[in-house]
């Protein structure tokens, strides 16, 4: 519904090349004096802000529903349509159970030998050769690279997907109609090659993800149709590029700064998985996650209406003052049990144990084979596609000669 008078207006978005080139500073001002507003972008929605308000809205998935999906505005590679994203209970959970035992901690855990081999494999040789970029040559690699594996298209697959998902995850707001076009081209073929593949392990199950999803994965003697397993197969996907790159170049370029902290994880490798907390309280990887609202609802001051769009900003919310002390000071010694980086409530992250895996696995291999690397700070490039997460484009290294 339209706001009231007394309703904060706001032209925040979150895919603003300005909340990119500036984020901390934006983000500080919604925290103080926009915590829960009216954007006027994107045909009008709520932007909520601070901790409490955010993890309330996350709790009460009755009222503040994935029904509409989980981005503002809907993802371009078919986001409405995510399973189970775009989901509430109990429908949802009807979903996650069929997902979950691919990516609990003890699954992770047994794959830890592959991702390790995996890594070292593509740390090793950039190490030897003594310059590189952390992102096309690692960050792009890895993630996409496992989840591929595990869903059954095949690690050496990764470049073709991610050539067809950059221009999307880096055009979210586009409104040009040849941007938009070569987005539905790209989406086409994904959704091909996820059918394809569904068929294929129809014909021949193999022991991989796509095996389970493409034959009665719920049950009940029948099988996902074509749609249903368009929208497990594209957040899969989408999921297993994105977030964890996204982190790992973050964490280089902070150690690069921040010698000292780089030496103190050298030192005990067991501190990384604190580590990783903080950099993604920090650099969020996740931005926000929209809600849509189904029946009116009062929220930090506001009355929200029935029917509106809400977006939820976990980058905020983790660097709420009034939750976290000096919230945007790097502590890795910090308790981050608070921190919502991987979301809240029935729909925190699914993959959340695989990309704390691989972050700390390449981190590990990283300070192993290449503990002094320098990173050309004056050529670091920080993505202007902020709406999805804190991204960099470019992340120059060497090691000294």
């Amino acid at each position: 519904m339209p706001p009231g008078p007394k309703t904060r207006i706001t032209d925040f978005s979150h895919h603003d090349v300005s909340f990119a080139r500036d984020p901390f500073n934006t983000i500080n001002r919604l925290l103080e004096e926009e915590p829960v507003a009216w954007s006027t972008k994107h045909d009008g929605f709520w932007v909520v802000n601070r901790f409490d308000d955010v993890t309330a809205a996350f709790r009460d998935y009755k009222t503040f529903s994935s029904q509409k999906g989980a981005a503002i505005p809907v993802l371009n590679l078919g986001g409405e349509y995510h399973i189970p994203v775009a989901m509430d209970p109990p429908e949802h959970a009807k979903y996650r159970k069929v997902l979950n035992p691919w990516f609990t901690a003890e699954a992770i855990a047994q794959r830890e030998p592959e991702i390790r081999e995996f890594i070292r494999g593509v740390i090793k040789p950039l190490a030897d050769k003594g310059e590189w970029d952390f992102v096309p040559d690692v960050a792009n690699v890895v993630p996409g690279s496992i989840i591929l594996g595990i869903i059954g298209f095949g690690a050496e697959r990764r470049a073709e997907f991610l050539e067809r998902m950059e221009l999307a995850m880096s055009n979210q707001a586009a409104t040009d109609p040849e941007t938009l076009a070569q987005i539905q081209r790209d989406k086409q073929w994904i959704d091909d090659e996820i059918l394809a593949l569904m068929r294929a392990r129809r014909e021949k199950p193999e022991n991989d993800l796509m095996s389970v999803l493409a034959n009665d994965p719920l049950g009940t003697g029948e099988e996902l149709s074509d749609k249903q397993m368009l929208g497990m197969g594209m957040l899969l996907v989408l999921a297993g590029f994105h977030t964890t790159s996204a982190a790992f170049a973050a964490m280089m370029v902070h150690l690069a700064k921040h010698p000292d902290q780089r030496d103190w994880l050298i030192e005990d490798f067991s501190r990384i998985p604190a580590a990783i907390e903080e950099i993604i309280r920090v650099y969020s990887p996740a931005t926000a996650e929209a809600r849509y609202i189904t029946q009116d609802v009062e929220l930090g001051g506001e009355t929200l209406g029935a029917g509106d769009m809400v977006l939820l900003n976990i980058a905020a919310a983790n660097k709420d003052p009034r939750k976290f002390e000096n919230p945007l000071e790097v502590d890795f010694k910090r308790d981050n049990r608070r921190a919502i980086s991987f979301g809240w409530g029935v729909h925190r992250c699914l993959g959340q144990h695989l990309a704390k895996a691989m972050l700390r696995i390449e981190i590990e291999t990283v300070l192993e084979f290449m503990p002094n690397y320098i990173v050309d700070l004056d050529r670091v490039k920080v993505s202007d596609a902020m709406g999805i997460g804190f991204v960099h484009d470019a992340v120059p290294a060497r090691l000294e000669k």
